[in-house]
């Protein structure tokens, strides 16, 4: 019997109460047994369910690698070096394309610096004190004028309550230009781009900042081209997706080299990832083959996750310069695992970056076209077989659950019912007893009588 099933104690008190708490265990048990099934049911379901979704991640992960090498032989195949590293670094974005550039820094540029001015209040203590007792500020930075409020009137709340909006175009920090003993804290505002911004705070009275030093833009030039080129930051756009970070200025007349190609290396790396997702989604189907088989032995799921699989490794196109996995490292052992052999990556696909691309295609053509549209059939939110598996099973567990619930309450209903017959019957029984003891003992008064020697 479920132990789901709260259990009813027959406590009559005749001779034929062991007799009547059996009858009511054998009628529970009997209609206890559509439960077990529904509980059996449900526990496959939970089982299944299980599998299912551990297949479902092995499937995404695969994808996931799919997703990454499809990034490694488009944007994520380029790289930027600089010649000369301590005037430049490079950085390439998904739209950048190969290219070559001269670069010739001429100048870093630098920010305006100000800082409050002497005989305003001296402030000892940042924490406490402030240069000025007004409640709010005018912050005026170029052309743009800025009420400034602070949360409490401490040189420290003004510092922090400029810093707190990036869009102001500066920053603010505490400096000390006293001595260790004798401490006068001053306001310093920066720039936050390059070349000569005014900066300004007035406190309603007065001008509170002086200019210590006036920025200037940095300056460069491109491809040996005459022109002069001012940037208000150290990070320019040298080309669509190419990015430059200004390190240092270069000897007149002496640009560096900027270069962008195309490599195998992410490509590289994002194979062998391939290979590990693809080998965990075979060992996962291994789990449920065999003696040991899991809860989806015989289900038409596993057949389907093997035909992606059989999709993937057979893979090949009859001309190129690559055109099986194994020419881009990808082989295919005796126990069904790719491993990366990262020779054959080299003198295949690797050398020829052209040829790689060409066979891997893009999401929706070449190898990497053919794996998206096979896993889409196991994958897909609307479509795939997995995802659509789960919510059966899902919709199954909850339908179960609610007819098991139901089940439980009627078994409970039923024993209570049925001890509540026996107890009356028990009592009757109990009644006629007595009675015939009565009229025993009323017509036959020494039937009952002990017997003496």
């Amino acid at each position: 019997m479920s132990s789901l099933v709260t259990p009813v104690t027959f406590n009559g008190q005749s001779k034929f109460s062991s007799d009547f708490q059996n009858i009511i265990n054998r009628a529970v048990q009997l209609q206890s047994l559509q439960l077990n099934q529904l509980q059996t049911q449900q526990s496959n379901d939970q089982n299944q369910l299980a599998a299912v979704q551990s297949l479902d991640q092995t499937f995404a992960n695969l994808q996931s690698a799919i997703s990454g090498l499809t990034t490694a032989t488009g944007s994520g195949s380029y790289s930027g070096t600089v010649a000369d590293a301590g005037i430049a670094s490079v950085a390439v974005g998904s739209s950048a394309t190969s290219g070559v550039y001269s670069l010739e820094v001429d100048s870093l540029g630098s920010t305006t610096q100000t800082v409050s001015a002497s005989g305003l209040q001296t402030v000892a203590d940042p924490s406490t004190q402030n240069i000025s007792s007004a409640s709010s500020f005018q912050l005026t930075v170029g052309s743009t004028s800025t009420t400034i409020t602070p949360s409490g009137n401490t040189l420290q709340d003004l510092v922090n309550s400029i810093n707190q909006n990036s869009s102001l175009g500066v920053s603010a920090s505490v400096v000390n230009v006293g001595s260790p003993g004798t401490p006068d804290y001053r306001l310093a505002v920066q720039s936050t781009s390059l070349g000569n911004v005014a900066i300004q705070l007035n406190d309603g009275s007065n001008s509170l900042l002086s200019t210590i030093s006036t920025g200037s833009p940095a300056t460069y030039k491109v491809d040996n081209l005459p022109d002069t080129i001012s940037s208000s930051s150290s990070t320019i756009t040298l080309a669509p997706g190419v990015t430059v970070n200004l390190l240092g200025t270069s000897t007149p007349g002496v640009p560096t080299t900027v270069t962008v190609q195309q490599t195998t290396t992410a490509a590289q790396s994002a194979l062998q990832q391939l290979a590990t997702a693809y080998n965990a989604v075979v060992d996962q189907l291994a789990t449920q083959h065999g003696a040991s088989a899991g809860a989806l032995a015989g289900n038409s799921i596993l057949e389907t996750a093997r035909s992606v699989l059989q999709g993937i490794n057979s893979y090949s196109v009859g001309s190129g310069g690559v055109q099986t996995l194994s020419d881009i490292g990808l082989d295919l052992d005796t126990s069904g695992h790719l491993t990366f052999n990262a020779s054959e990556f080299a003198a295949g696909g690797g050398a020829n970056v052209n040829a790689l691309s060409q066979f891997l295609g893009n999401a929706t053509s070449g190898f990497l076209g053919n794996i998206n549209s096979a896993l889409s059939s196991l994958e897909d939110p609307a479509s795939g077989i997995l995802k659509a598996q789960e919510t059966t099973l899902n919709t199954d567990i909850t339908n179960i659950g609610s007819q098991i619930t139901d089940q439980v309450n009627s078994i409970n209903l039923y024993q209570q019912n049925l001890a509540t017959q026996l107890a009356q019957s028990d009592a009757t029984i109990a009644t006629l007893s007595n009675q015939v003891t009565y009229f025993q003992d009323l017509f036959f008064p020494n039937a009952n009588a002990p017997t003496t020697g």
